[in-house]
């Protein structure tokens, strides 16, 4: 089920900077691909069935700046981008040393005036018996400053939090299996909130500093709307005094804020419906929102084998989760 605010993917128009036009239009889009790399699919012609229906989901929602998570390998990010054509700027970030090599890339049709990677929080955390420890995302949080149609810029924040699946491996062997589950289950919890608050950090750094114009922070949260992993990143701390007013300035906005939310979802695990795709925006940018939808119809009930493809499975177990934009254009000095 497809919920879109407003206006149709149909009426919405990129960077629209006919003579005359007064304003410009653009899309934003975060896509979970689904191990997106040769090794994760059984033969070439699954990897290449994935890649094409990637493709043809992307071409026809035409975004301009895409997050894509979930890439296990360069070449089949720069052979996405190529086979897309039009995005000219792409910037993937580095894969994580240890456990599965999940990484997280940006497309982009406007020009990238700088980019980095968010590593680790910028603060350092108590540590046991009075050490302290510096904290690190799980995977690399890639970001670029882009350059819009009409002068100003945007800094993209692209995410893939820390997953729900029970970090199990990281409980002693010695514990029983169900103990190892329940206490694998908390640490990720724990872990996608800490690397929640850590985000929120940075972003508090960037915004103080007036880093660009707009802030957009989109991808996979593995985590719901009204969440506290979600509630850290948007910057819904109670507050009081005058960290009241700037922390207004810092705040972000979900774009699906006018979907209801039982029947708006990104992603379908074990029968049960979940948004965990989102896009965030800061307020100035929310005021020019035109348009926003997630693409559920794409998804199956159950992740299911094909018949054309019985090892592997050449879809995506996220939706596309995206939103438009409409921003007057700068007056001539």
């Amino acid at each position: 089920m497809r919920e879109s605010v407003e206006l149709t993917v149909e009426q919405i128009q990129s960077a629209d900077t006919r003579p005359g036009s007064q304003r410009v239009r653009f899309k934003l889009l975060t896509f979970n691909v689904h191990n997106l790399g040769r090794a994760d699919n059984s033969d070439d012609r699954t990897y290449r069935a994935k890649k094409d229906y990637l493709v043809d989901v992307l071409m026809r929602l035409a975004p301009d700046v895409t997050v894509t998570d979930e890439v296990r390998e360069p070449e089949s990010f720069d052979e996405l981008a190529d086979d897309l054509g039009g995005y000219s700027y792409r910037f993937l970030g580095d894969a994580p040393p240890v456990n599965r090599r999940i990484q997280i890339g940006i497309l982009s049709r406007f020009p990238i005036l700088e980019r980095g990677q968010w590593r680790e929080f910028p603060v350092v955390l108590p540590g046991p018996c009075g050490e302290t420890m510096r904290m690190a995302f799980r995977r690399a949080l890639p970001w670029s400053r882009l350059e819009l149609p009409n002068g100003e810029t945007l800094l993209v924040v692209a995410v893939h939090l820390k997953s729900r699946r029970a970090a199990a491996e990281e409980i002693p062997g010695s514990e029983s299996y169900r103990r190892r589950r329940l206490l694998g289950r908390s640490l990720s919890n724990l872990i996608r909130i800490a690397e929640s608050a850590g985000l929120r950090c940075l972003l508090d750094e960037v915004m103080d500093r007036k880093t660009a114009d707009h802030y957009a922070v989109l991808g996979d949260f593995n985590d719901t709307p009204n969440s506290t992993a979600l509630s850290l990143v948007m910057g819904l701390e109670d507050e009081e005094g005058s960290e009241l007013m700037q922390s207004e300035e810092r705040r972000l906005f979900q774009v699906l804020w006018r979907a209801p939310l039982d029947r708006t979802f990104s992603y379908v695990g074990r029968g049960q419906r979940h948004l965990f795709d989102h896009i965030l925006v800061s307020q100035r940018l929310s005021l020019g929102q035109v348009a926003a939808g997630v693409e559920s119809q794409l998804l199956e009930a159950e992740r299911r084998q094909h018949s054309d493809h019985p090892d592997g499975y050449p879809r995506s177990d996220h939706a596309p989760v995206w939103a438009a934009f409409e921003l007057p254009l700068r007056p001539e000095s």
